[in-house]
């Protein structure tokens, strides 16, 4: 989602498919808010428990739209906590020219006292973000007490894939590759500090985990397919996911797809396509097909059912 709402993402698709639209419909609306479904949409139904409590923020400074909008009433981004307590990174622009500071007499505060971190995106500065959520997932006064035992938050992460494609020719490093890193990171930081390791596993059960493939998100997806279909007055006789990252799409749609079978409901079938991660030669994670582009895939679906749409 790119920390979009589902509106703005909605706004963004509905330019892009004017431009392919032959008929020139103009500001013809393709695809609405409600039919977005974001790897932070299910925040909004999901963590209701902290939407009162002070939480903080990881992505690009927009997230803090989405945080907003999804009923996050204390939210802080982390840009902004860094802005109060500007030497926790030696390499932001007050870090490196501390020596050359007149340091204040105010104490500073450490009163933010958050009660979980949300990651909406991959953060900006990638080092910051290490240092500075290890600080916060360790104590909820960094600056005056670098350890508290009984200071126990989570972190919850909006998409899981190690990898990503955009305009460059291979793939790049997604929000998986950071979470492994805070974890290595926070893990060994653990360590040096000497605290066992039974604490050490527990406090990385404090990482949580959203997006594909895991269930939250398809069964918010499906959740929302099933609203659309009942405010058309239709049914939903089969789910398809179509992705180019076997490892996130097609894993959780094989895996909704064993649920389903297990529970009565309407299948699931993975469509995997080759305009993204997956190349020719790779697993394909259990995919029903695999089809050169969306395109092909629409086609497809539509054909085989076409008694249905008639």
């Amino acid at each position: 989602g790119g920390g979009r709402t589902e509106a703005l993402y909605a706004e963004t698709m509905n330019q892009k498919l004017s431009a392919f639209d032959s008929k020139q419909r103009g500001d013809s609306e393709y695809a609405s808010e409600d039919q977005m479904v974001l790897s932070y949409s299910p925040f909004a139904t999901h963590l209701n428990h902290v939407k009162d409590e002070p939480v903080l923020i990881v992505g690009c400074p927009r997230a803090m739209n989405a945080a907003r909008q999804q009923g996050f009433k204390k939210a802080m981004h982390l840009s902004e906590y860094t802005r109060r307590h500007d030497t926790m990174n030696p390499f932001s622009k007050a870090g490196c020219e501390k020596d050359d500071q007149v340091l204040g007499d105010g104490k500073e505060r450490w009163n933010e006292n958050f009660q979980a971190i949300l990651v909406y995106t991959d953060p900006s500065d990638f080092f910051e973000a290490l240092q500075v959520l290890t600080d916060v997932l360790l104590s909820s006064r960094p600056g005056e007490v670098e350890y508290e035992r009984n200071h126990r938050i989570p972190i919850v992460f909006s998409n899981p894939d190690l990898l990503w494609k955009t305009q460059y020719a291979n793939a790049r490093f997604g929000q998986g590759a950071f979470r492994l890193s805070l974890e290595a990171c926070y893990k060994a930081r653990m360590q040096a500090m000497g605290i066992d390791e039974d604490e050490i596993k527990s406090r990385l059960e404090d990482f949580v985990q959203f997006g594909k493939p895991h269930h939250a998100q398809f069964y918010h997806a499906r959740e929302s397919v099933l609203r659309q279909a009942d405010n058309l007055g239709c049914s939903v006789s089969h789910f398809y996911m179509v992705g180019d990252n076997p490892r996130s799409d097609i894993k959780g749609a094989v895996k909704m797809n064993e649920v389903s079978k297990h529970k009565g409901l309407v299948n699931w079938s993975g469509m995997l396509v080759r305009t993204g991660v997956w190349r020719d030669g790779d697993d394909t994670m259990g995919a029903t097909d695999v089809h050169n582009n969306v395109v092909e895939v629409i086609d497809t679906v539509l054909k085989k059912h076409q008694d249905e749409i008639d």
